[in-house]
């Protein structure tokens, strides 16, 4: 991928803790995928008017991938709302210098009126050339206002065992295996994200005894 940055010491010192802990997020996000677990809100004005049992409606038929296919940039208002929480993300984070090329992915949700976006992403850490390819998940549904909203938690078990379901569709698992594979790929081509990598899996052996 071009020319890396210098294995500087004193930049792998500072960053590692916050390398590792990036890196356990992306590796959670591209083979977990859809398990919904790292959620956070987000606003963004609803496209139009909803009777007030709208979202009470099961969307029929949405589990089955051919009804519900996995639709990119299909809605505006979401992938503005995907942006400011990955904006919102790198304030937070610190050592993240930005999330570029951001691309939504959205799914109808088991009510309508929601929906289930996979989120692919570059994400470009401080001192570190090369960009780290991740996919997140997040849950979208319509509050009181009548305004979209991502969730920091889904409570509802249907909610749970749908996204699950719609995980396995054959769209999403190509979007996760790309994802991988090109995750795999910057591992490959920088030394310190390889080193980071070593660090994370020492950890999970030190914390599994």
């Amino acid at each position: 991928m071009g020319r890396k940055e210098k294995d500087c010491p004193a930049s792998r010192k500072k960053y590692r803790k916050g390398i590792v802990f990036i890196l356990l997020f992306v590796l959670i996000a591209v083979i977990v995928g859809a398990a919904g677990s790292s959620l956070t809100e987000a606003k963004v004005q609803k496209a139009q008017k909803t009777d007030p049992d709208y979202v009470n409606m099961e969307n029929s038929g949405c589990g089955i991938m051919e009804l519900n296919p996995l639709r990119k940039e299909e809605y505006p208002e979401i992938t503005n709302a995907v942006r400011e929480y990955y904006e919102q993300q790198k304030e937070e984070a610190g050592f993240v210098d930005s999330y570029d090329d951001i691309c939504v992915y959205t799914k109808q949700g088991i009510y309508r009126g929601t929906y289930v976006v996979f989120a692919r992403y570059d994400m470009k850490i401080k001192d570190i050339y090369t960009k780290v390819p991740g996919l997140g998940t997040l849950y979208i549904d319509v509050n009181e206002a009548e305004e979209y909203q991502v969730n920091t938690a889904v409570e509802d078990e249907k909610v749970k065992d749908y996204i699950q379901v719609i995980a396995q569709h054959e769209d999403v698992q190509a979007l996760m295996e790309e994802t991988q594979v090109t995750y795999r790929e910057a591992l490959r081509s920088d030394a310190l994200l390889l080193e980071a990598l070593a660090d994370l899996e020492s950890a999970y052996e030190e914390s599994a005894m």
